[in-house]
C-alpha cells in the first residue's frame, strides 16, 4: 500500500484528468487501485476530495493518503463459513459459494471471499493468476450461492477459459420466482449492460446468439411462486435476474429487478442458486457435471 504521497503538478501534466495523472505518476499500480482511492476519498487536490474527471492544473498539490498496490488486491486466505469443495483433482476444483459473500475482493485486503477460500485450500493458485479472482472461472453475485469452478494448473486455466469463451461452460441455476410458470420457455431478448449497475432488457430485440439465451424449466409451483431451473452457457451480468424480471417473473428477494416483499426487505435472501456446472475436463476431455446442493430454503415449504 502506497501511503502519504504529496505530488506537485508539473506544467507538462496540466490539463490531465486526475485519474490519468495518478496512473502516469504510479504506472505500476492496477487501475482499480486508482479508482478505489478516488472513490473512497483518499485523494485530495488542494485539500478538496478529488474526482477522476477533474483536470489538474500546474502548481496544484495532489495528496494521496493511500493507494492499493497489486498485492493488496490478492484475496486474503480464509476458512469461509458455509463454503465447501464439491470436487477437486490435480487440474480443476468446483467450490460451493454461500450467499451474501463476494466471489472476489471488492476492496483492498478484503477478508471473507470465495477467492480467499480458494487460496486457503489451494495456495499455489496465487502463482498461476495473481489477480483478485485468482483462477475462478465464473463470478456469482454477492447474494447468489452455488457452484463456481476453478483451475488448479496453468494449462487447465487456459483450457477452461477457452471453453468459457466458446460458451461451452454450462451453468444451471435454481430460482424461486414470482407467479406461475406453467411451461418451459426460452428468453432470448437482448441485454444492454451499459455502464450502470443494473442491466436493461431490450424486449423489442432478439439476441442472435442462442448461447446468450436463458432457458427456463418449471419444477413446481404453489402459493404464488414457482421454483424453476434456468440454464445459460455464455451469460451476461445479471442475465438470469434481468431476463426473468422482464418476462414477468422476478426472482423472489431480488430488490434490484423485482419488488421488496410485503413482509419487508429482510424476509428473503435472493432466491438464486447455481445448482451445477458442466465443462469438459481440461486433462481427460471428459464432460463433467458437478453440483452444489441447494440450501434448505429452496426445499418445499
Amino acid at each position: 500500500m502506497l501511503r502519504n504521497q504529496k505530488l506537485l503538478v508539473a506544467r507538462a501534466e496540466a490539463g490531465l484528468r486526475l485519474d490519468r495523472f495518478l496512473r502516469n505518476r504510479f504506472p505500476g499500480l492496477p487501475p482499480r487501485g486508482v479508482w478505489y482511492a478516488l472513490e473512497s476519498g483518499a485523494v485530495r487536490v488542494e485539500g478538496e476530495k478529488g474526482t477522476k474527471g477533474r483536470p489538474v492544473r500546474e502548481g496544484e498539490t495532489v495528496t494521496v493518503d493511500a493507494i492499493a498496490e497489486s498485492g493488496d488486491w490478492l484475496p486474503c486466505p480464509c476458512d469461509l463459513p458455509g463454503a465447501s469443495v464439491a470436487y477437486a483433482d490435480g487440474h480443476v476444483a468446483v467450490l460451493c459459494k454461500p450467499h451474501d459473500v463476494h466471489t472476489e475482493p471488492q476492496r483492498p485486503n478484503e477478508p471473507g471471499t470465495l477467492a480467499g477460500f480458494l487460496r486457503e485450500r489451494f495456495p499455489h493458485v496465487a502463482g498461476i493468476a495473481p489477480v483478485p479472482g485468482l483462477t475462478l472461472l465464473t463470478r456469482l453475485d454477492y447474494a447468489t450461492s452455488g457452484a463456481v469452478p476453478a483451475a488448479l494448473t496453468r494449462e487447465a486455466l487456459a483450457a477452461l477459459q477457452h471453453e468459457r469463451e466458446m460458451g461451452r461452460l454450462g451453468k444451471r441455476y435454481l430460482c424461486l420466482v414470482e407467479g406461475e410458470v406453467a411451461s418451459p420457455m426460452s428468453i432470448d431478448w437482448v441485454i444492454d449492460a451499459g455502464g450502470s449497475e443494473a442491466v436493461r432488457v431490450r424486449n423489442d430485440r432478439k439476441e442472435p446468439d442462442p448461447r446468450r439465451w436463458t432457458l427456463v424449466e418449471p419444477v413446481r409451483s404453489g402459493g404464488g411462486v414457482t421454483l424453476v431451473r434456468a440454464t445459460i452457457s455464455r451469460g451476461k451480468r445479471h442475465q438470469i435476474r434481468a431476463h426473468l424480471a422482464a418476462a414477468g417473473h422476478p426472482i423472489v428477494g431480488d430488490r434490484r429487478y423485482g419488488a421488496v416483499p410485503p413482509e419487508g426487505p429482510g424476509k428473503y435472501r435472493l432466491m438464486l442458486h447455481a445448482e451445477e456446472v458442466t465443462f469438459r475436463h481440461p486433462a481427460t476431455g471428459d464432460t463433467m457435471t458437478v453440483a452444489c446442493p441447494p440450501p434448505a430454503e429452496f426445499a418445499p415449504g
